[in-house]
């Protein structure tokens, strides 16, 4: 299954990759974890109502070709339902597991440009 999730809209019209997946590229677990995101998000759409829509709002566009040769297309566009936080989030992050915070907490900060 590929997917490539692009940014679009905004002011200027523009349109971004912002990631590309090929599963058969990934390791089992991490193409499990797109593969569910891509179901959790056309469970998600379909049950959806539109939300606000404005051109300075995020709107992504999902394109996804599956193994079979099916292709389907996703707009997330201004506000959406909450149920597509999480395959979004997914999708936009990568199918890795976030790095552990150090020990002790935050990381330090960086020095200030005013050395302040």
């Amino acid at each position: 299954m590929q997917v490539k999730i692009e940014s679009t809209g905004g002011f200027a019209g523009d349109q971004v990759m912002v990631a590309m997946y090929d599963t058969a590229d990934l390791s089992e677990p991490e193409a499990k974890k797109i593969r569910h995101a891509v179901e959790s998000l056309s469970v998600a759409e379909e049950a959806a109502r539109p939300g606000e829509i404005g051109a300075d709002l995020p709107a992504y566009r999902i394109t996804v070709d599956g193994p079979d040769g099916e292709h389907r297309v996703f707009d997330v566009e201004g506000e959406h339902p909450p149920a597509l936080d999480e395959p979004l989030t997914i999708l936009l992050r990568g199918p890795q597991e976030p790095a552990a915070p150090p020990q002790g907490g935050r990381p330090p900060k960086p020095p200030s440009p005013s050395g302040l």
